[in-house]
């Protein structure tokens, strides 16, 4: 699915080294875009209320599965409850290390989610996403 008019890519990831990779293959498929990255969750969707509260931007969000304290799935419960002016700006995407069947099946019965990406990401699974390739 090509995104249009695409402002900003969203990461929520507890691995620092796997945001910095993450930017690295973004900037080559979304030259133009912001890329705000968080390695804590509750940093992430505080970011996302204070932020998409005064300035809300077409926005994918990249969410990692399996991070400590919150996991994606508490970050997405979180997300459910923030104002319909916020959630429509946001296409959703996991991206984790996760192989669980049951963490496919959860996410693919989310509607909020759009794809279940498995890391490593690759350049070819990006233009796919974001150029409808």
């Amino acid at each position: 699915m090509a995104i249009q008019n695409l402002q900003r890519i969203l990461l929520i990831d507890d691995d620092a080294g796997n945001n910095t990779v993450s930017r690295i293959f973004l900037k080559r498929v979304a030259i133009e875009t912001e890329i705000v990255a968080f390695t804590d969750p509750e940093l992430g969707l505080e970011y996302i209320a204070s932020e998409y509260s005064a300035r809300p931007v077409t926005t994918i969000l990249l969410l990692d599965i399996n991070m400590p304290v919150l996991s994606g799935w508490d970050v997405l419960e979180k997300f459910t409850q923030m104002p319909e002016n916020i959630k429509k700006h946001f296409t959703i995407y996991i991206l984790t290390s996760s192989i669980n069947k049951d963490d496919k099946d959860r996410a693919a019965a989310n509607p909020l989610i759009s794809a279940y990406i498995e890391k490593p990401m690759s350049i070819g699974l990006l233009n796919s996403i974001f150029l409808g390739d």
